[in-house]
């Protein structure tokens, strides 16, 4: 408790805490009372706001000074329960001095310097509910009727109070809102107010209660977690990472060690973030920064144990509070999306941080370079100037003392084996004929070009004839398809699952094979499904015995989803980068997984695909000799020879078109 607490008053009598914070537009000053018991446990809460164009000021001397007075008195009167109240506190920087005697008289009022507290907690968490509270859209328009000064009063038995539901849910202004979790606002209020865990032990598996039982490769990464400032987490993909970060957080906030951890994740993978908080860290309070910059520059304000947002949000909101305060944890969840040095990569490295997470099973996906970006975001001076890296030895060094990296098949003896097969097909005689004149009229038309010709039009035609491997243009036949709904239905006759991934959302990949799979009521997620309905997708998936296929897009579908009830994979066509197909094969193949994962590569004989095969085994032994697991990026690390070759071509001279 605090000192001046302890000195003037029994030590087992409750306490009221002051805040008051000033509107941005100078409009009006919004004040909370927050009464606690001598451990700190919520009893009551209390808040109101004096319009400082209230006629009532206009001959005050200090008209700011006369209404947090009035807001003093008007709080302190209706506190509950007040016979009881030892003494209110306030900050010396919030409350004027002197306060008018007459507002205060019961309990009586303290100003006082937060760095002289033992104790200063439940002050934030006064001023965590303030914000709360005036972010509701019906408060705030009661709260503003010219002329009223109301105060609202949340009251809650001792031991109810520190519950969500302990407030009186029939109180009109308690209806729910715009609050991304449903909750209704007594609800938000109580939830903000919790007391925090209190002197927790060491021994944190015994302490802390959890949802279900961690591995002991994963309770090794927890305790890496906790005992690191720095860390890139790069288990290989469905071994936890997001379970493990959780943990840590949970731990190291009952342990008194953080206040706040920020979560940049892809916006997808938000709503499973907090879902998966809400199971294995059920007390800390999480919140996603999303929606019109309005909405999120009140989110933004309201600090919750853990802050959840998108990458392309924190880019686009980064001059704001995210960059004003120190986060105690930043994780970097999915961290190949910093490979680059871009404004989001760069957003997420200035932001003030005690502790950097990055948590990605692909910690290079192309290119050397890529790796030390992300290092520059682990790899955090909080006193120094940020640390630079280039390729070379002093990079791969340092590498090896941040990184914790766990394989499958290193750690989970009785996970299934995962067997991948190449299946040559050849393409139905009307593909075969449009794919030989796309591409012989394709290859004219690069030679016509001449000195001009350039990679971006070797894509375009590598793209044209790979489509053609998928559904031929004018009949729609499709000798991959026809395989897959084969196999297919007879996997369904034996009650089995599967997933389809396509580089193509539409006509060319996700949506052809909806339309060929009908039979066996398919669903589908691409780029397009909105991030908030992806998850009823999924769910669908997994409950209703009737879907028996899930068609993804490769990018979409190979990202945070869990799908242990497939049991076979396919992939229609080749994605550039071998390791993002791995990632979503690997939805099936992970922690859960029961049976055999099946997993069949498509590649149609004598084509553009057979081709791009054999680059991609050769390529693929000289990344696994700088980081296992990881694998290059067609796109980026083909040479002009090797494109060009592709077609019986020589490349241009150097410092012509290209």
């Amino acid at each position: 408790m605090p000192a001046p607490y302890a000195n003037a008053h029994a030590a087992d009598e409750p306490v009221a805490w002051l805040r008051f914070d000033e509107e941005a537009d100078g409009a009006g000053i919004c004040a909370a009372l927050f009464q606690t018991d001598a451990q700190g446990a919520p009893l009551a809460f209390s808040f109101a706001r004096a319009d400082l164009r209230d006629p009532s000021l206009r001959y005050a001397e200090r008209p700011r000074d006369a209404a947090l007075s009035m807001l003093a008195g008007a709080l302190l009167r209706v506190a509950y329960p007040a016979p009881r109240l030892a003494l209110a506190l306030a900050l010396t920087d919030e409350l004027p001095d002197p306060v008018d005697a007459s507002a205060a008289q019961h309990p009586p009022l303290r100003r006082v310097r937060r760095g002289d507290l033992e104790d200063a907690e439940p002050f934030d968490r006064a001023a965590t509910a303030l914000t709360e509270a005036f972010a509701d859209p019906q408060i705030r328009g009661f709260a503003t009727q010219p002329g009223l000064m109301s105060v609202t009063s949340l009251t809650a038995p001792p031991e109810r109070a520190a519950s969500p539901t302990g407030a009186d849910s029939s109180d009109p202004r308690t209806e729910r809102n715009a609050d991304p979790r449903g909750l209704t606002l007594a609800e938000r209020l109580w939830a903000a107010l919790a007391a925090p865990l209190k002197d927790a032990r060491p021994d944190w598996s015994v302490r802390l209660d959890w949802a279900g039982v961690l591995m002991p490769f994963q309770v090794e990464g927890v305790n890496a977690l906790i005992e690191s400032e720095r860390l890139l987490l790069a288990d290989d993909m469905g071994l936890g990472k997001t379970l493990q970060t959780i943990a840590a957080a949970r731990i190291l906030k009952a342990q008194r060690k953080i206040t706040s951890c920020l979560v940049v994740a892809p916006s997808s993978l938000l709503d499973q973030w907090r879902r998966e908080i809400d199971k294995w860290a059920p007390e800390l309070s999480a919140i996603i920064i999303r929606g019109s910059a309005s909405d999120r520059a009140t989110w933004w304000k309201t600090q919750k144990d853990v802050t959840l947002v998108g990458y392309e949000t924190l880019r686009s909101d980064f001059g704001g509070p995210a960059r004003r305060r120190t986060w105690d944890v930043v994780v970097a969840d999915e961290a190949q999306r910093i490979k680059n040095r871009n404004d989001t990569s760069e957003a997420l490295k200035k932001l003030p941080r005690t502790r950097s997470w990055a948590l990605t099973g692909t910690p290079i996906e192309n290119q050397e370079d890529e790796l030390a970006s992300i290092l520059e975001f682990v790899d955090h001076d909080p006193a120094g100037e940020r640390k630079r890296y280039a390729p070379g030895p002093a990079l791969m060094r340092r590498h090896a003392e941040l990184q914790l990296r766990r394989k499958k098949s290193e750690v989970l003896d009785d996970l299934p084996e995962k067997l991948v097969s190449m299946h040559p097909i050849e393409l139905s005689p009307a593909q075969r004929r449009n794919y030989e004149r796309a591409e012989r009229e394709g290859v004219v038309y690069l030679r016509s070009l001449g000195s001009e010709v350039g990679v971006s039009h070797i894509f375009a035609l590598i793209m044209r004839l790979k489509q053609i491997c998928n559904a031929d243009p004018a009949t729609g036949e499709s000798s991959k398809m026809d395989d897959i709904r084969d196999r297919i239905e007879r996997l369904a006759a034996q009650g089995h699952k599967a997933l389809v991934f396509s580089q193509f959302a539409e006509e060319w990949g996700v949506a052809a094979a909806v339309n060929r799979l009908r039979d066996f009521a398919p669903l589908a997620i691409t780029g397009a499904t909105p991030p908030e309905e992806r998850s009823a997708v999924i769910e669908q998936f997994k409950s209703n015995s009737e879907h028996k296929a899930l068609v993804l897009s490769l990018r979409v579908g190979g990202l945070g989803l869990n799908l242990q009830e497939a049991s076979y994979v396919f992939h229609l066509d080749r994605w550039w980068n071998p390791a993002v197909e791995r990632q979503a094969e690997d939805r099936s193949h992970r922690i859960g997984q029961t049976v055999k994962v099946n997993v069949i590569k498509y590649s149609c004989v004598g084509t553009i695909e057979e081709r791009i095969d054999r680059i991609l085994e050769r390529k693929q032994g000289l990344f696994d000799q700088l980081i296992d697991d990881v694998s290059l990026d067609l796109s980026a690390q083909l040479n002009r020879e090797e494109l060009f070759g592709l077609f019986g071509l020589e490349p241009p001279r150097a410092g012509r078109a290209g």
